[in-house]
């Protein structure tokens, strides 16, 4: 066995894997990948996040902080991937624990034209303080979601 251990893709190439397996342009798929990813990290540093996730939403709900909540994220991750004018690519809002105060969550989800919420990637900044967290929606541990709205 040795002792190198088997170097792990950046993760900008797990994500451009998963992106482009949604029947996607792969050209598309890693320019999506490498924005978002850049995108998440520009947000970080937007809303000089602090650590807990929690935390940094206590902060935005007493006024010391003035963005950083889920949904921030969620939309500001829209409006950036729309700017991006990618043809084969479709979004929506995601939602997890809909009118729960303390677990309500909120992600963009990114899907192939046309095709289902449910087959959709995750693509959420704000779980991991501004590192981006992505899986597809079926395989996401840590919430169940549900499509809040229409297509974006």
């Amino acid at each position: 066995m040795g002792c190198a251990k088997e170097a792990k893709p950046p993760l900008n190439e797990k994500l451009y894997d998963m992106l482009s397996s949604l029947d996607v342009q792969t050209q598309e798929a890693k320019i999506l990948s490498k924005s978002m990813i850049l995108f998440s990290s520009q947000l970080k540093k937007d809303y000089k996040l602090v650590t807990p996730p929690l935390y940094h939403n206590f902060l935005v709900n007493i006024g010391v902080k003035k963005r950083g909540l889920c949904w921030h994220f969620a939309y500001d991750m829209l409006a950036h991937a729309k700017k991006l004018e990618l043809k084969s690519f479709d979004y929506y809002i995601g939602g997890a624990n809909i009118n729960d105060y303390w677990e309500e969550h909120n992600s963009l989800i990114a899907t192939c034209k046309r095709c289902k919420f449910s087959e959709g990637v995750v693509l959420d900044p704000w779980r991991n303080s501004g590192d981006l967290y992505f899986s597809y929606v079926k395989n996401d541990k840590n919430y169940s979601w549900s499509q809040r709205g229409g297509l974006r």
